[in-house]
């Protein structure tokens, strides 16, 4: 208070200081003021701490609400991450669903139809009304790079996709024509309506469609418009999707497609690898990136793109072959009616203008097939000469292949060339293929594989390539072995058979002269051949069959011919209804047929062959056709117009005939004895209906085999045969024998068949035999025999040693059997099981049988009495139960040969039942 009282009076200037009291106030002041400054310092650095404290508050408040801020924040941004999430992939859901449901639409409207005429590609059917299961085969590759066919039939589609695990990359091969395309566009249809059910009423090819189902997607690529691209998305992009969308859309799709192909399991089918390459020469097959994971390729392509070493065995998965189709007859049913509208043209009729015109052998690939439907509904248009077909067949195939369009000047030499659009700029090529058929098929190593090597010395490598290409020629890989490596062939060979005849027929050299043909049979091995150039050069034709044949080849042909009248018993039809077939046995198994059945074969598809030739040279336009023929054969098996063409063929050769076998009426009376007038000196066998006028043109024939059906005049015939002075075979059928028929001492082969003889006409043809003094061979098939009780000849029968005659029984009566009691007949032949019942009665009677053969069949137990003579018993095509063979065993046992041991008590050709 002192102090401040002085202040005051300081202030008004009344205060009175000393120096002392100045100093002491100072001093009191400084202390003043140095306790305020320690106050204001404790409280300021109260204050600093109050201060730091709420930073440091404040900051553990921050941190505390920006991290429940960022978590906020996360939970939010995961929310709407996770329906972004949401929303996009039920897009990318729908946009897949919308893709797949516009890739079946393109599919069902675009790949529903497939072209049914070759020479014009526009015309196409639904593929529902066309299509055809396919024949497929596996294939097995080795470790060393081999490449073998095996038996197993392919039925399911899980065959080609699944082999315990799904394969990533399956290749089908076949030639063309086979039906590859059509496959594929198949599948593509059957996937269709596995995934969404889009036709009911399609029957799938495979019975497990629902395997397709594995598959979300499948693109299909045709390889042929994909030139110049490498890169599988952008084929689908070209071919698919930009067939779909237009504009933005089109990108949008694009983008879709990398998610499908990556995320999906997709089945990516490319047509005819054959047709595609990179233009960089880096890829084999189109590129599928790495990524695709899911990816499973199905690739057609020809065989000879298999070969091709850059398709590295670690690639293919699977190699199957597509053969052709299960059911030919169906699939022409099918185009008949698709291409008519009133039904008039029928299967049947197709099939009797194939049987006449020796197409058959087309029958190969559904191509082809359609090929002849084609040719045979516009026969204004069509000779229908096999030449012309093949000629019509090549161009199709040089067209194919993008071959410069030509045509033959009016003329042209070869006229079935004349229709040909796309041969004429390519001829070089054409004859060079000509030339190496004709190497390939007349020189010492005739084959229908070879090698590229072999081909090279006949064909450039452009041309080779531009003939792979159209598909005349094809090539297999078979192994990696330098000396087999790839074997080439002609697409089917029938090409191969006819480019060959137009070599010859086109050469300006006599290219048969120096032929030395390799055997016998070279003439039906190479009759194809022969036929084509019948159509193209008679004049050479001729040449070239005198150059096949020899005489051994026509004794081989008599031989079977003599078979055929002896109803020799092969199945005839066998080697008729399918003669093509038949023919490629007979190549491929000549060794393994015995001589009878090789001679009756080759008289038969000889005679085909000559025929054939004749009808090609006829439609072909050819003049002065003469075929040198000496062996007619007018049978059942014949169609009517090889009949028509055999019977013109008789005309031209009625001064040289050799054998007439007559079984239907084609000749009038006034034709056959022209034949046998103006044959007389040739004329050796005889087959024909019985007329009145035939007895005195027989007179003095040379004639050996002779077989007469219908009823005989007894009286004039027996006149006539002792004239015949080298008759050896006298077959009667369905006629009534009751005189005595004379027989000249030549004969060795007696049959009688269907006929009825008395007793004592039966009696003296036995006592006439015995008296040829040689073996002579009585057939009797359906003989009844009547008035069995005469005893008319009978001491003179009995008293006769017949063991010079086989008699041979097959469906004889009871008075048939009656009339050979007790006689001594030396071998006896029975056929039927009726015959065995019925001899069985007489058997023990006939004392001096030696040999017994029996035919037919078994069951029940033997009760055969045999005689003790008997010597030797054949069984004979036999099939017979175990109770029946037990006792004919048992009968042989009984049998006493104590005074002379049995030669053969049985030798066998039996089945057991």
């Amino acid at each position: 208070m002192e102090a401040v009282k002085k202040l005051a009076e300081l202030q008004k200037d009344t205060l009175k200081i000393t120096t002392e009291e100045m100093i002491h106030l100072l001093d009191a002041a400084n202390d003043t003021l140095k306790k305020v400054q320690n106050i204001a310092d404790k409280s300021l650095n109260e204050m600093q701490m109050y201060l730091e404290q709420c930073t440091t508050d404040l900051n553990s408040h921050i941190d505390m609400c920006k991290q429940k801020l960022d978590d906020h924040t996360a939970k939010c941004t995961s929310d709407i991450d996770d329906h972004a999430i949401k929303t996009l992939e039920s897009t990318y859901e729908q946009s897949s669903k919308d893709f797949r449901g516009h890739l079946i639409e393109l599919y069902t409207t675009e790949m529903n139809t497939v072209s049914v005429l070759p020479l014009w590609l526009g015309l196409d059917k639904p593929i529902f009304d066309i299509f055809v299961q396919p024949k497929f085969s596996l294939y097995n590759i080795e470790k060393d790079g081999s490449r073998y066919k095996t038996n197993k039939a392919i039925y399911q589609y899980k065959d080609f996709f699944y082999n315990d695990i799904k394969l990533k990359r399956v290749f089908v091969q076949g030639d063309p024509g086979i039906g590859k395309s059509t496959f594929l566009t198949k599948l593509v249809i059957d996937w269709c309506n596995a995934v969404s059910c889009c036709n009911p009423d399609n029957k799938a090819t495979f019975s497990d469609a629902d395997t397709l189902k594995d598959f979300q997607f499948l693109f299909h690529i045709s390889l042929r418009d994909a030139k110049g691209q490498r890169e599988v998305v952008e084929m689908i992009k070209t071919q698919i999707i930009d067939n779909i969308f237009t504009g933005a859309k089109q990108t949008k799709a694009f983008e879709l497609l990398h998610q499908i192909l990556e995320r999906e399991t997709c089945l990516v089918t490319m047509d005819g690898l054959n047709e595609w390459t990179d233009h960089l020469n880096q890829h084999v097959v189109p590129r599928i990136p790495s990524s695709h994971t899911n990816c499973v390729s199905l690739i057609t392509t020809r065989p000879w793109k298999m070969a091709d070493e850059r398709i590295k065995v670690s690639v293919i998965d699977r190699l199957l072959e597509i053969e052709g189709i299960t059911d030919s007859e169906k699939l022409t049913k099918q185009l008949i009616v698709s291409l008519q509208t009133a039904n008039k043209m029928t299967h049947t009729d197709f099939m009797t203008y194939v049987n006449e015109h020796h197409f058959m052998h087309f029958f190969t690939s559904p191509w082809l097939q359609e090929l002849i439907v084609n040719v045979w509904m516009s026969k204004t248009d069509v000779k229908g000469s096999l030449c012309e077909i093949n000629c019509i067949l090549l161009d199709s195939l040089f067209k194919n292949a993008n071959a410069t369009e030509g045509s033959f000047k009016n003329g042209y030499s070869i006229e079935c060339l004349s229709s040909t659009r796309y041969i004429k700029k390519q001829m070089k090529i054409f004859d060079a293929l000509a030339n190496a058929a004709f190497q390939f098929t007349f020189s010492s190593n005739t084959s229908l594989t070879f090698s590229e090597q072999e081909l090279r010395k006949y064909l450039s490598k452009k041309q080779l390539q531009f003939c792979l290409k159209a598909g005349v020629l094809t090539a297999r890989f078979h192994s990696v072995k330098v000396a087999q490596g790839s074997k080439y062939s002609f697409t089917h060979e029938t090409v191969h058979e006819f480019l060959a005849a137009f070599h010859i027929a086109n050469s300006q050299q006599d290219l048969i002269a120096n032929f030395k043909p390799e055997h016998k049979y070279s003439v039906l091995e190479m009759s194809q051949t022969i036929i084509y150039l019948y159509g193209l050069q008679c004049e050479t034709a001729n040449k070239l069959l005198n150059r096949l044949v020899d005489d051994e080849f026509f004794n081989d042909i008599s031989n079977g011919l003599s078979l055929y009248m002896k109803h020799y018993s092969e199945n005839l039809s066998a080697f008729q209804i399918d003669k093509y077939t038949k023919e490629t046995v007979l190549k491929s198994k000549r060794n393994d047929m015995n001589y009878d059945a090789r001679c009756l074969a080759i008289s038969v598809l000889f005679q085909h062959m000559v025929i054939a030739g004749f009808n090609e040279a006829k439609i072909s336009g050819q003049k002065d056709i003469f075929l040198y023929c000496m062996d007619f054969t007018f049978n059942t098996y014949l169609l009517d117009s090889e009949t028509s063409a055999l019977k013109e063929l008789l005309s031209f050769n009625k001064s040289n005939v050799r054998s007439l076998i007559l079984e239907s009426n084609v000749l009038e009376s006034s034709e056959l004895l022209s034949v046998m007038q103006q044959s007389k000196h040739s004329l050796q066998r005889l087959k024909t209906t019985v007329t009145s006028e035939i007895y005195k043109a027989l007179h003095n024939l040379n004639i050996q085999e002779l077989y007469v059906i219908g009823q005989i005049d007894e009286s004039p015939f027996s006149n006539v045969l002792p004239s015949l002075s080298n008759l050896m075979f006298l077959s009667i059928e369905d006629s009534t024998l009751f005189e005595q028929t004379v027989l000249p001492g030549t004969i060795e082969d007696v049959y009688l068949l269907k006929c009825t003889c008395s007793a004592v006409f039966l009696h003296r043809l036995l006592v006439y035999l015995v008296s040829v003094q040689h073996g002579v061979n009585l057939y009797l098939e359906a003989v009844t025999v009547t008035n069995p009780n005469t005893q008319i000849f009978l001491s003179e029968l009995l008293l006769s040693d017949m063991t010079n005659i086989k008699l041979s029984i097959e469906h004889g009566n009871h008075a048939l059997y009656d009339t050979l009691r007790c006689t001594s007949i030396g071998e006896l032949s029975l056929h039927t099981i009726g015959d065995v019942s019925l001899a069985s009665k007489i058997m023990y009677t006939l004392k001096k049988l030696t040999k017994l053969y029996l035919r037919g069949t078994y069951s029940e137990r033997c009760t055969l009495q045999l005689p003790a003579t008997l010597q030797c018993i054949s069984l004979q095509k036999v099939e017979c139960s175990a109770e029946w063979l037990c006792g004919l065993l048992i009968a042989l046992s009984s049998l006493d040969h104590s005074e002379r041991p049995p030669e053969k008590l049985c030798e066998t050709e039996i089945s057991q039942t």
